[in-house]
Protein backbone atom coordinates (compact mmCIF):
# COMPACT_ATOMS: atom_id res chain seq x y z
CA UNK A 1 0.00 0.00 0.00
CA UNK A 2 2.97 2.32 -0.32
CA UNK A 3 3.54 4.82 -3.06
CA UNK A 4 6.23 4.00 -5.64
CA UNK A 5 7.34 7.62 -5.87
CA UNK A 6 9.99 9.55 -3.93
CA UNK A 7 8.99 11.31 -0.73
CA UNK A 8 9.25 15.10 -1.07
CA UNK A 9 11.32 16.37 1.84
CA UNK A 10 8.64 18.92 2.74
CA UNK A 11 6.04 16.30 3.61
CA UNK A 12 5.85 15.61 7.33
CA UNK A 13 2.95 14.46 9.53
CA UNK A 14 2.38 16.20 12.85
CA UNK A 15 -0.45 14.17 14.40
CA UNK A 16 -0.26 10.86 16.34
CA UNK A 17 1.19 8.16 14.09
CA UNK A 18 1.56 4.93 16.06
CA UNK A 19 -1.00 2.19 16.39
CA UNK A 20 -0.51 0.16 19.55
CA UNK A 21 -1.24 -3.57 19.75
CA UNK A 22 -2.49 -4.88 23.10
CA UNK A 23 -3.28 -8.43 24.21
CA UNK A 24 -6.25 -9.26 26.45
CA UNK A 25 -6.92 -12.61 28.07
CA UNK A 26 -8.72 -14.28 30.96
CA UNK A 27 -7.49 -16.61 33.69
CA UNK A 28 -10.35 -18.91 32.68
CA UNK A 29 -8.54 -19.90 29.48
CA UNK A 30 -5.15 -21.36 28.63
CA UNK A 31 -2.28 -19.07 29.59
CA UNK A 32 0.09 -21.05 27.36
CA UNK A 33 -2.14 -20.60 24.30
CA UNK A 34 -2.48 -16.87 24.95
CA UNK A 35 1.26 -16.40 25.46
CA UNK A 36 1.98 -18.30 22.25
CA UNK A 37 -0.35 -15.94 20.41
CA UNK A 38 1.55 -12.94 21.74
CA UNK A 39 4.84 -14.37 20.47
CA UNK A 40 3.36 -15.22 17.07
CA UNK A 41 1.86 -11.73 16.76
CA UNK A 42 5.12 -9.97 17.58
CA UNK A 43 6.86 -12.00 14.88
CA UNK A 44 4.02 -11.49 12.38
CA UNK A 45 4.01 -7.69 12.77
CA UNK A 46 7.77 -7.64 12.20
CA UNK A 47 7.65 -10.01 9.24
CA UNK A 48 4.87 -7.98 7.59
CA UNK A 49 6.99 -4.83 7.77
CA UNK A 50 4.55 -3.09 10.11
CA UNK A 51 6.94 -2.33 12.96
CA UNK A 52 7.47 1.26 11.81
CA UNK A 53 3.78 2.09 12.29
CA UNK A 54 2.82 -0.27 15.12
CA UNK A 55 4.00 -0.51 18.71
CA UNK A 56 3.43 -4.05 19.97
CA UNK A 57 3.16 -4.31 23.74
CA UNK A 58 4.05 -7.94 24.54
CA UNK A 59 2.54 -7.86 28.03
CA UNK A 60 -0.44 -10.21 28.28
CA UNK A 61 -3.19 -8.39 30.18
CA UNK A 62 -5.03 -11.01 32.25
CA UNK A 63 -6.19 -8.78 35.10
CA UNK A 64 -6.36 -5.10 35.99
CA UNK A 65 -2.79 -5.02 37.29
CA UNK A 66 -1.25 -6.51 34.14
CA UNK A 67 -3.55 -4.37 31.98
CA UNK A 68 -2.28 -1.24 33.72
CA UNK A 69 1.29 -2.45 33.18
CA UNK A 70 0.65 -2.88 29.46
CA UNK A 71 -0.95 0.55 29.14
CA UNK A 72 1.99 2.30 30.79
CA UNK A 73 4.14 1.20 27.84
CA UNK A 74 2.32 3.49 25.40
CA UNK A 75 1.60 7.21 25.26
CA UNK A 76 -2.04 8.07 24.46
CA UNK A 77 -1.03 11.45 23.04
CA UNK A 78 1.20 9.72 20.46
CA UNK A 79 -1.22 6.90 19.66
CA UNK A 80 -3.52 7.10 16.66
CA UNK A 81 -5.18 3.71 17.08
CA UNK A 82 -5.47 0.63 19.28
CA UNK A 83 -5.52 -2.95 18.05
CA UNK A 84 -6.79 -5.13 20.87
CA UNK A 85 -6.23 -8.81 20.27
CA UNK A 86 -8.57 -11.05 22.22
CA UNK A 87 -5.88 -13.60 22.96
CA UNK A 88 -8.60 -15.44 24.85
CA UNK A 89 -12.17 -14.64 25.82
CA UNK A 90 -12.17 -11.71 28.21
CA UNK A 91 -14.92 -9.86 30.05
CA UNK A 92 -15.45 -6.10 29.71
CA UNK A 93 -13.71 -5.27 32.99
CA UNK A 94 -10.43 -4.55 31.21
CA UNK A 95 -12.22 -2.63 28.46
CA UNK A 96 -13.32 -0.08 31.04
CA UNK A 97 -9.69 0.33 32.08
CA UNK A 98 -8.60 0.79 28.45
CA UNK A 99 -11.24 3.45 27.87
CA UNK A 100 -10.23 5.17 31.10
CA UNK A 101 -6.64 5.23 29.84
CA UNK A 102 -7.82 6.84 26.60
CA UNK A 103 -9.38 9.66 28.60
CA UNK A 104 -11.01 12.37 26.51
CA UNK A 105 -9.36 11.10 23.31
CA UNK A 106 -11.64 8.80 21.35
CA UNK A 107 -8.80 6.68 20.01
CA UNK A 108 -10.02 4.34 17.23
CA UNK A 109 -10.16 0.70 18.28
CA UNK A 110 -9.84 -2.51 16.26
CA UNK A 111 -10.85 -5.76 17.93
CA UNK A 112 -8.84 -8.72 16.70
CA UNK A 113 -10.38 -12.18 16.98
CA UNK A 114 -9.05 -15.59 15.95
CA UNK A 115 -10.86 -17.92 13.58
CA UNK A 116 -10.72 -21.26 15.49
CA UNK A 117 -12.62 -23.28 12.86
CA UNK A 118 -12.45 -26.50 14.89
CA UNK A 119 -11.44 -26.92 18.51
CA UNK A 120 -12.17 -23.86 20.66
CA UNK A 121 -9.10 -23.12 22.76
CA UNK A 122 -9.31 -19.35 23.31
CA UNK A 123 -12.97 -18.45 22.54
CA UNK A 124 -11.46 -15.25 21.13
CA UNK A 125 -14.31 -14.49 18.73
CA UNK A 126 -16.91 -14.55 21.48
CA UNK A 127 -14.78 -12.19 23.55
CA UNK A 128 -14.57 -9.77 20.61
CA UNK A 129 -18.35 -9.84 20.33
CA UNK A 130 -18.69 -8.99 24.02
CA UNK A 131 -16.26 -6.06 23.72
CA UNK A 132 -17.85 -4.83 20.48
CA UNK A 133 -21.30 -4.80 22.04
CA UNK A 134 -19.97 -2.93 25.07
CA UNK A 135 -18.21 -0.37 22.88
CA UNK A 136 -21.47 0.17 21.03
CA UNK A 137 -23.24 0.94 24.28
CA UNK A 138 -20.57 3.56 24.96
CA UNK A 139 -21.19 5.05 21.53
CA UNK A 140 -17.73 4.04 20.34
CA UNK A 141 -17.02 2.88 16.78
CA UNK A 142 -14.77 -0.10 16.19
CA UNK A 143 -13.30 -2.28 13.45
CA UNK A 144 -13.23 -6.09 13.55
CA UNK A 145 -10.10 -7.90 12.36
CA UNK A 146 -10.63 -11.63 11.97
CA UNK A 147 -7.88 -14.18 11.45
CA UNK A 148 -4.68 -15.66 12.81
CA UNK A 149 -1.28 -13.94 13.17
CA UNK A 150 0.83 -14.38 10.08
CA UNK A 151 -2.08 -14.63 7.65
CA UNK A 152 -1.54 -12.22 4.70
CA UNK A 153 -5.15 -11.04 4.92
CA UNK A 154 -4.68 -10.13 8.58
CA UNK A 155 -1.47 -8.23 7.82
CA UNK A 156 -3.33 -6.24 5.15
CA UNK A 157 -6.15 -5.51 7.60
CA UNK A 158 -3.73 -4.33 10.28
CA UNK A 159 -1.97 -2.01 7.85
CA UNK A 160 -5.30 -0.66 6.59
CA UNK A 161 -6.57 -0.01 10.11
CA UNK A 162 -3.36 1.76 11.08
CA UNK A 163 -3.70 3.99 8.00
CA UNK A 164 -7.36 4.67 8.75
CA UNK A 165 -6.59 5.50 12.38
CA UNK A 166 -3.96 8.03 11.27
CA UNK A 167 -6.46 9.56 8.86
CA UNK A 168 -9.15 9.79 11.53
CA UNK A 169 -6.70 11.57 13.83
CA UNK A 170 -5.79 14.00 11.04
CA UNK A 171 -9.40 14.78 10.14
CA UNK A 172 -10.84 15.24 13.61
CA UNK A 173 -10.42 18.85 14.63
CA UNK A 174 -8.59 19.82 11.43
CA UNK A 175 -8.48 23.42 10.23
CA UNK A 176 -9.02 24.06 6.53
CA UNK A 177 -8.15 27.46 5.14
CA UNK A 178 -10.58 28.53 2.41
CA UNK A 179 -8.93 31.21 0.32
CA UNK A 180 -11.71 33.14 -1.37
CA UNK A 181 -14.55 30.72 -2.05
CA UNK A 182 -15.37 27.93 -4.46
CA UNK A 183 -14.71 28.55 -8.14
CA UNK A 184 -17.24 30.73 -9.93
CA UNK A 185 -20.62 29.01 -9.97
CA UNK A 186 -19.20 25.75 -8.65
CA UNK A 187 -21.95 26.00 -6.08
CA UNK A 188 -21.94 22.25 -5.48
CA UNK A 189 -18.56 22.68 -3.77
CA UNK A 190 -19.99 25.02 -1.12
CA UNK A 191 -19.63 23.58 2.40
CA UNK A 192 -21.75 24.60 5.37
CA UNK A 193 -19.16 25.40 8.07
CA UNK A 194 -21.52 24.29 10.82
CA UNK A 195 -22.29 20.98 9.11
CA UNK A 196 -18.63 20.08 8.68
CA UNK A 197 -17.94 21.18 12.24
CA UNK A 198 -20.67 18.84 13.47
CA UNK A 199 -19.53 15.95 11.25
CA UNK A 200 -15.77 16.09 11.84
CA UNK A 201 -15.10 18.93 14.28
CA UNK A 202 -13.44 20.69 11.32
CA UNK A 203 -13.02 24.46 11.29
CA UNK A 204 -13.11 26.35 8.00
CA UNK A 205 -10.93 29.45 8.21
CA UNK A 206 -12.06 32.09 5.71
CA UNK A 207 -9.29 34.03 3.96
CA UNK A 208 -10.10 36.77 1.46
CA UNK A 209 -8.49 36.65 -1.97
CA UNK A 210 -7.23 40.25 -1.76
CA UNK A 211 -5.53 39.54 1.57
CA UNK A 212 -3.96 36.39 0.16
CA UNK A 213 -2.71 38.12 -2.98
CA UNK A 214 -1.28 40.96 -0.88
CA UNK A 215 0.86 38.41 0.92
CA UNK A 216 2.20 36.87 -2.30
CA UNK A 217 5.48 38.76 -2.23
CA UNK A 218 8.65 36.83 -3.06
CA UNK A 219 12.32 37.70 -3.33
CA UNK A 220 14.07 37.68 -6.67
CA UNK A 221 16.27 34.82 -5.43
CA UNK A 222 13.20 32.72 -4.59
CA UNK A 223 11.74 33.41 -8.03
CA UNK A 224 15.00 32.47 -9.73
CA UNK A 225 15.35 29.27 -7.72
CA UNK A 226 11.75 28.27 -8.49
CA UNK A 227 12.28 28.67 -12.23
CA UNK A 228 14.57 25.63 -12.14
CA UNK A 229 11.55 23.45 -11.43
CA UNK A 230 10.72 23.67 -15.14
CA UNK A 231 14.23 23.13 -16.49
CA UNK A 232 13.18 19.87 -18.19
CA UNK A 233 9.82 21.14 -19.48
CA UNK A 234 9.13 22.07 -23.09
CA UNK A 235 7.49 25.34 -24.13
CA UNK A 236 5.21 25.36 -27.15
CA UNK A 237 5.93 29.03 -27.84
CA UNK A 238 9.69 28.63 -27.54
CA UNK A 239 11.37 31.28 -25.36
CA UNK A 240 11.97 28.63 -22.71
CA UNK A 241 14.08 30.85 -20.44
CA UNK A 242 11.39 33.51 -20.39
CA UNK A 243 8.72 30.90 -19.73
CA UNK A 244 10.66 29.38 -16.84
CA UNK A 245 11.25 32.82 -15.33
CA UNK A 246 7.52 33.60 -15.53
CA UNK A 247 6.57 30.31 -13.91
CA UNK A 248 9.23 30.75 -11.26
CA UNK A 249 7.83 34.16 -10.32
CA UNK A 250 4.32 32.79 -10.02
CA UNK A 251 5.42 29.77 -8.01
CA UNK A 252 7.46 31.87 -5.57
CA UNK A 253 4.67 34.41 -5.12
CA UNK A 254 2.02 31.76 -4.48
CA UNK A 255 4.38 29.92 -2.14
CA UNK A 256 4.92 33.13 -0.17
CA UNK A 257 1.19 33.61 0.19
CA UNK A 258 0.64 30.01 1.23
CA UNK A 259 3.47 30.26 3.78
CA UNK A 260 1.40 32.88 5.62
CA UNK A 261 -1.41 30.41 6.19
CA UNK A 262 -1.43 28.13 9.22
CA UNK A 263 -3.81 25.27 8.53
CA UNK A 264 -3.94 21.51 8.07
CA UNK A 265 -5.19 21.82 4.48
CA UNK A 266 -5.92 24.62 2.03
CA UNK A 267 -8.69 25.11 -0.53
CA UNK A 268 -8.04 28.01 -2.86
CA UNK A 269 -10.14 29.81 -5.46
CA UNK A 270 -7.44 29.94 -8.12
CA UNK A 271 -9.62 31.03 -11.02
CA UNK A 272 -10.62 33.33 -12.49
CA UNK A 273 -9.03 36.01 -10.29
CA UNK A 274 -5.53 34.53 -9.81
CA UNK A 275 -5.25 32.46 -12.97
CA UNK A 276 -5.85 35.35 -15.35
CA UNK A 277 -3.87 37.98 -13.45
CA UNK A 278 -0.73 39.03 -15.30
CA UNK A 279 1.29 38.78 -12.08
CA UNK A 280 0.32 35.10 -11.75
CA UNK A 281 0.71 33.73 -15.27
CA UNK A 282 1.17 29.97 -15.13
CA UNK A 283 -0.86 29.52 -11.94
CA UNK A 284 -2.03 26.02 -12.81
CA UNK A 285 1.49 24.77 -13.53
CA UNK A 286 2.69 26.38 -10.30
CA UNK A 287 -0.06 24.65 -8.32
CA UNK A 288 1.21 21.33 -9.65
CA UNK A 289 4.65 22.00 -8.21
CA UNK A 290 3.14 23.37 -5.00
CA UNK A 291 1.20 20.13 -4.47
CA UNK A 292 4.43 18.58 -3.17
CA UNK A 293 4.23 20.77 -0.06
CA UNK A 294 3.44 19.40 3.38
CA UNK A 295 0.00 21.04 3.49
CA UNK A 296 -2.44 19.59 0.93
CA UNK A 297 -3.83 22.15 -1.52
CA UNK A 298 -7.13 21.75 -3.35
CA UNK A 299 -7.83 24.12 -6.24
CA UNK A 300 -11.22 25.60 -7.13
CA UNK A 301 -11.99 26.17 -3.46
CA UNK A 302 -12.87 22.51 -2.92
CA UNK A 303 -12.94 22.15 0.87
CA UNK A 304 -13.99 18.50 0.84
CA UNK A 305 -11.29 17.80 -1.74
CA UNK A 306 -8.75 19.35 0.63
CA UNK A 307 -10.03 17.19 3.51
CA UNK A 308 -9.88 14.06 1.36
CA UNK A 309 -6.29 14.86 0.45
CA UNK A 310 -5.54 15.37 4.15
CA UNK A 311 -6.86 11.87 4.90
CA UNK A 312 -4.83 10.40 2.04
CA UNK A 313 -1.64 12.05 3.28
CA UNK A 314 -2.31 10.34 6.62
CA UNK A 315 -2.74 6.99 4.85
CA UNK A 316 0.72 7.46 3.36
CA UNK A 317 2.83 10.55 4.12
CA UNK A 318 4.80 9.89 0.92
CA UNK A 319 1.72 10.10 -1.28
CA UNK A 320 0.97 12.95 -3.68
CA UNK A 321 -2.83 13.06 -3.88
CA UNK A 322 -4.38 15.26 -6.53
CA UNK A 323 -7.80 16.58 -7.40
CA UNK A 324 -9.10 15.37 -10.74
CA UNK A 325 -12.20 15.26 -12.89
CA UNK A 326 -13.69 12.10 -14.35
CA UNK A 327 -13.93 13.77 -17.72
CA UNK A 328 -14.36 10.95 -20.22
CA UNK A 329 -15.62 7.40 -20.53
CA UNK A 330 -14.40 4.76 -22.96
CA UNK A 331 -17.02 2.03 -22.69
CA UNK A 332 -15.44 -0.09 -25.41
CA UNK A 333 -12.25 -0.46 -23.35
CA UNK A 334 -13.85 -0.14 -19.91
CA UNK A 335 -11.84 2.88 -18.81
CA UNK A 336 -12.29 6.44 -17.65
CA UNK A 337 -10.33 9.55 -18.55
CA UNK A 338 -8.92 11.43 -15.56
CA UNK A 339 -8.10 15.04 -16.42
CA UNK A 340 -7.11 18.07 -14.37
CA UNK A 341 -4.45 20.60 -13.47
CA UNK A 342 -2.50 21.15 -10.25
CA UNK A 343 -0.94 17.66 -10.37
CA UNK A 344 2.61 17.07 -9.20
CA UNK A 345 4.97 16.46 -12.15
CA UNK A 346 6.54 13.74 -9.99
CA UNK A 347 3.57 11.66 -11.14
CA UNK A 348 4.28 12.12 -14.83
CA UNK A 349 5.31 9.42 -17.26
CA UNK A 350 6.62 11.43 -20.14
CA UNK A 351 7.65 14.91 -21.19
CA UNK A 352 6.16 18.04 -19.65
CA UNK A 353 5.05 20.83 -21.93
CA UNK A 354 3.54 24.29 -21.46
CA UNK A 355 1.17 25.84 -23.98
CA UNK A 356 1.90 29.18 -25.64
CA UNK A 357 0.17 31.28 -22.97
CA UNK A 358 1.48 29.21 -20.03
CA UNK A 359 -2.02 28.28 -18.94
CA UNK A 360 -1.89 24.52 -19.38
CA UNK A 361 0.91 22.18 -18.38
CA UNK A 362 0.54 18.80 -20.04
CA UNK A 363 1.97 15.38 -19.20
CA UNK A 364 0.70 11.79 -19.12
CA UNK A 365 0.03 10.22 -15.75
CA UNK A 366 2.36 7.42 -14.76
CA UNK A 367 0.96 3.90 -15.03
CA UNK A 368 0.25 2.07 -11.79
CA UNK A 369 -2.39 1.12 -9.22
CA UNK A 370 -4.58 4.01 -8.14
CA UNK A 371 -7.45 4.72 -5.76
CA UNK A 372 -10.12 7.36 -6.31
CA UNK A 373 -11.74 8.81 -3.17
CA UNK A 374 -14.15 11.56 -2.20
CA UNK A 375 -15.35 12.68 1.22
CA UNK A 376 -18.65 14.42 0.64
CA UNK A 377 -21.36 16.18 2.61
CA UNK A 378 -24.93 15.44 1.62
CA UNK A 379 -27.41 18.32 1.53
CA UNK A 380 -28.69 17.22 4.96
CA UNK A 381 -25.18 17.60 6.41
CA UNK A 382 -24.39 13.88 6.75
CA UNK A 383 -20.97 12.66 5.68
CA UNK A 384 -20.26 9.92 3.14
CA UNK A 385 -17.34 8.64 1.09
CA UNK A 386 -16.82 7.31 -2.44
CA UNK A 387 -13.96 4.92 -3.21
CA UNK A 388 -12.89 3.00 -6.30
CA UNK A 389 -9.67 1.07 -6.84
CA UNK A 390 -8.09 0.51 -10.22
CA UNK A 391 -5.03 1.38 -12.24
CA UNK A 392 -3.75 3.97 -14.68
CA UNK A 393 -2.85 2.29 -17.95
CA UNK A 394 0.47 2.55 -19.74
CA UNK A 395 -1.35 3.80 -22.85
CA UNK A 396 -1.55 7.63 -22.77
CA UNK A 397 -4.97 9.10 -23.44
CA UNK A 398 -3.80 12.04 -25.54
CA UNK A 399 -5.59 14.74 -23.57
CA UNK A 400 -3.82 17.88 -22.41
CA UNK A 401 -3.23 18.76 -18.75
CA UNK A 402 -2.35 15.83 -16.43
CA UNK A 403 -4.39 13.01 -17.86
CA UNK A 404 -4.59 9.25 -18.05
CA UNK A 405 -6.85 6.25 -18.52
CA UNK A 406 -8.17 4.73 -15.28
CA UNK A 407 -9.41 1.14 -15.36
CA UNK A 408 -11.38 0.16 -12.22
CA UNK A 409 -10.77 -3.28 -10.74
CA UNK A 410 -13.68 -5.68 -11.26
CA UNK A 411 -16.14 -2.98 -12.26
CA UNK A 412 -17.77 -1.81 -15.45
CA UNK A 413 -17.16 1.89 -15.96
CA UNK A 414 -20.65 2.89 -17.06
CA UNK A 415 -22.45 1.63 -13.92
CA UNK A 416 -19.67 3.19 -11.84
CA UNK A 417 -20.17 6.59 -13.44
CA UNK A 418 -23.93 6.35 -13.27
CA UNK A 419 -23.83 5.52 -9.54
CA UNK A 420 -21.44 8.40 -8.90
CA UNK A 421 -23.64 10.85 -10.80
CA UNK A 422 -26.97 9.55 -9.51
CA UNK A 423 -25.71 9.72 -5.91
CA UNK A 424 -25.04 13.41 -6.39
CA UNK A 425 -21.33 13.44 -5.65
CA UNK A 426 -19.46 16.61 -6.56
CA UNK A 427 -17.58 16.60 -9.86
CA UNK A 428 -14.16 16.01 -8.28
CA UNK A 429 -12.40 12.97 -6.89
CA UNK A 430 -9.05 12.78 -5.15
CA UNK A 431 -6.67 10.37 -6.85
CA UNK A 432 -3.73 8.68 -5.15
CA UNK A 433 -1.39 5.98 -6.36
CA UNK A 434 -1.58 2.68 -4.48
CA UNK A 435 -4.23 0.35 -3.08
CA UNK A 436 -6.11 2.32 -0.44
CA UNK A 437 -9.65 0.97 -0.74
CA UNK A 438 -9.37 -1.20 2.35
CA UNK A 439 -8.06 1.72 4.42
CA UNK A 440 -10.92 3.88 3.14
CA UNK A 441 -13.46 1.27 4.26
CA UNK A 442 -11.92 1.18 7.74
CA UNK A 443 -11.93 4.98 7.87
CA UNK A 444 -15.61 4.95 6.97
CA UNK A 445 -16.31 2.56 9.84
CA UNK A 446 -14.35 4.68 12.30
CA UNK A 447 -16.22 7.79 11.19
CA UNK A 448 -19.54 5.95 11.17
CA UNK A 449 -20.34 6.95 7.60
CA UNK A 450 -21.56 5.25 4.44
CA UNK A 451 -18.88 4.16 1.98
CA UNK A 452 -19.95 3.92 -1.65
CA UNK A 453 -17.84 1.44 -3.55
CA UNK A 454 -17.38 2.33 -7.16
Amino acid sequence: MTTPFPVPAAIRCTRPQDTAVLFMASALFSSDAASALVDRTVAAVHDAGLSAQMTVVPTLARDRESCAQALTAIDPSATSGLVIQMSTFCTAELLHDVLGWCGARRIPIALWALEEPGEIVTNSLCGAQLWASTLGRFGRKHVLILGDPGAPEVAAELAAFAAAARAEARLRGARVALVGAHAEWFTNLAVDPWAIRKALDVTIEQRSLPAFVAGCVATSDAESDAAARWRDAGFDAGAADEGRATLGRTYARLAAGLDRITADAIAIRDWPEILYAEAFRGTWAALGELSDRAIPIAPEGDVMGALTALAVRAFDPASLPFLTDISGIDRANNRLVLWHYGVSPRLSDGPRSLDAVLKQETFPLRAGPMTLLRLSLRPDGSLRMFVAEGAVTEEPCGANRAAGYFVPFGLAVEPLVRRFVDAGYEHHVTAVYGHWGRAAVHLGRLLGIEVDHG
